[in-house]
């Protein structure tokens, strides 16, 4: 596969019908309003345009009169500049709502977009343990870990298109798990199916990735 030139990616633009997008509270220090981002139906409607990530979230009703982006100063873009496997530069990922931890910034946008409706659901954010990997992170996890780690360079961690989840997200069947599954790939996540219950990998009910079709071969 030839190496990709420097552009903006395709930012998996959803295909949706034009329908009006529901309001989005702000989601500040008071309880998030009780609306329903993601219609509880069997139908599985498109997201409407607005939501669909990795574009830039406004919301409606913010503080002091202004509109707050979902991800504050990430803009969902980045540019392949063929930069390996845990050596992404920081100029390509954005921080979570947990700071501690960063993706590539479309699939943080989307990662974001997601944790709005999660958020309203659960009352809390997603509750996240681990997202992009350094090449060095990944050789400590790998020692730590074993098999169940990637071998260091072919993780999606260290793509920045995956993340570890908690919160019960990391048992297969609870409540908050359940609703990952119906939900999270209507912003384009999913626990993949080599992290399943007879799969190829080590079932990680936990793991969740973002796609990228010009990148292959990655594991967790």
């Amino acid at each position: 596969m030839s190496a990709p030139t420097p552009a903006k990616a395709a930012l998996n633009e959803i295909s949706t019908p034009q329908v009006a997008a529901p309001a989005f509270p702000f989601v500040g220090r008071t309880k998030v309003e009780r609306l329903t981002l993601v219609p509880a139906d069997n139908a599985r409607p498109a997201i409407p345009q607005t939501l669909a990530a990795p574009r830039n979230l406004l919301v409606t009703r913010p503080s002091r009169g202004k509109e707050r982006a979902v991800l504050p100063g990430c803009s969902g873009e980045f540019e392949k500049v063929g930069a390996a496997n845990g050596r992404l530069p920081s100029s390509l990922l954005c921080s979570l709502w947990d700071r501690k931890y960063q993706l590539r910034a479309d699939a943080a946008i989307s990662l974001a977009k997601l944790n709005v409706a999660y958020t309203q659901e659960f009352g809390h954010a997603i509750c996240l343990n681990d997202a992009y990997r350094t090449l060095n992170e990944q050789y400590a996890v790998r020692a730590t870990r074993g098999w169940f780690a990637a071998q260091p360079g072919t993780s999606t961690h260290g793509l920045g298109r995956a993340v570890d989840l908690c919160d019960d997200v990391d048992q297969a069947g609870s409540r908050t798990h359940r609703w990952m599954v119906e939900n999270a790939p209507r912003y384009g996540w999913s626990n993949p199916d080599w992290a399943q219950p007879g799969g190829s990998g080590p079932t990680e009910p936990w793991h969740w990735e973002f796609p990228d079709s010009a990148e292959d071969g990655a594991t967790d």
